[in-house]
């Protein structure tokens, strides 16, 4: 059998997350895949408007190759939209390789996306949300619709030690640089009041390095890589994910805590969307929304090894069970054979 899997771009978190850490998995099962994402990469950015519109042609180009090419597949994986915002590629698409999964992991279809994404749900083979908050925008428009949560490979990443040193305990964020002026930026402030106050180190991992607000917070930068990733447990003591209680940092699918919990770390996240079961009330982590909640929740961590080791165990062994690829492997694989194998819609 054989995949074509679409995507933003090669080290898009959606993309590597959505399909791309299932493709040996999938190659195992007896698949043929072949993973096609924009380039030059999107978005990208150049200061010479030549170039820029080179890009713009060149990307329309491939994509329309990759589209051509989608019929000699047994089903086809698209993960949000193809390019530009424009509703043409997908019809292509669907001209060419009806037998099409379109997923999603975020609010996409908030805003002007909104019938774009509409249109995509109804004509597709079946859709696949990365929670039941997604899923239940998909459902107003077609009954063939999937919960496929964003997960992690466990086995990738190194489980969190107890620490020995002599040394501030290190509180942590994972993100890329799409995300964090929306997530992490409005809670510097609130962060360099509590570094004062109780004394922790602070690291970002993100790429490329941030022009964090100049209000006093000191903090390590580690250049993100899929390497660097997976060794957070090595980096970190305590993890973080701060969120704006807003429509669409709802619909997120909590990324960052499962990989906080797989490198065996507590957590401390805004309750927010899926964060409040993720976290589970204190039983993997806290939730905390104003300044002295996240001044408790950081204080009990920073002050008792014992409970930062419990919650990151008790968050690993979550993990393992719940959101790991292993877990939900078996069930893309079922709808892809299912997909695969059945009449498109009509």
């Amino acid at each position: 059998m054989k995949l074509i899997a679409f995507g933003h771009a090669d080290e898009d978190p959606a993309t590597r997350f959505r399909i791309g850490q299932y493709i040996p998995h999938l190659q195992r099962a007896g698949w043929e895949v072949s993973l096609r994402t924009n380039h030059p990469s999107r978005p990208w950015a150049s200061p010479f408007p030549l170039q820029r519109r080179a890009g713009v042609i060149c990307r329309r180009l491939r994509r329309r190759w990759d589209i051509h090419a989608a019929s000699g597949y047994d089903a086809a994986f698209l993960n949000r939209d193809l390019l530009e915002g424009r509703v043409e590629y997908e019809r292509s698409l669907l001209r060419r390789n009806p037998r099409l999964i379109f997923d999603f992991d975020d609010a996409i279809f908030l805003g002007e996306k909104s019938p774009h994404i509409q249109w995509i749900c109804e004509n597709a083979a079946w859709v696949t949300a990365g929670n039941d908050d997604l899923a239940s925008f998909a459902r107003q428009f077609t009954e063939r619709v999937s919960v496929l949560p964003t997960v992690v490979d466990t086995d990738l990443y190194r489980i969190q030690t107890p620490l020995t040193a002599i040394r501030p305990v290190r509180v942590g964020w994972l993100g890329s640089d799409r995300s964090i002026r929306e997530t992490l930026f409005p809670h510097v402030s609130m962060l360099a009041v509590l570094q004062a106050e109780l004394g922790f180190d602070f690291v970002i991992v993100s790429r490329p390095k941030p022009d964090l607000p100049q209000v006093g917070l000191r903090y390590q930068f580690e250049e993100w890589s899929p390497q660097t990733e997976v060794r957070i447990g090595t980096l970190f003591d305590i993890g973080i994910m701060p969120l704006v209680d807003d429509e669409f940092q709802r619909g997120k699918c909590g990324c960052k805590l499962l990989q906080y919990m797989a490198a065996g770390l507590p957590s401390i996240a805004s309750p927010v969307g899926i964060n409040s079961s993720l976290l589970d009330a204190g039983r993997r982590g806290f939730l905390a929304n104003s300044i002295h909640e996240w001044r408790e929740a950081l204080s009990a961590l920073i002050t008792d090894a014992s409970l930062r080791q419990r919650l990151g165990l008790e968050g690993r062994a979550f993990v393992e069970r719940e959101y790991s690829v292993q877990r939900w492997f078996p069930t893309l694989l079922d709808l892809l054979e299912k997909v695969s194998t059945s009449p498109p819609p009509q």
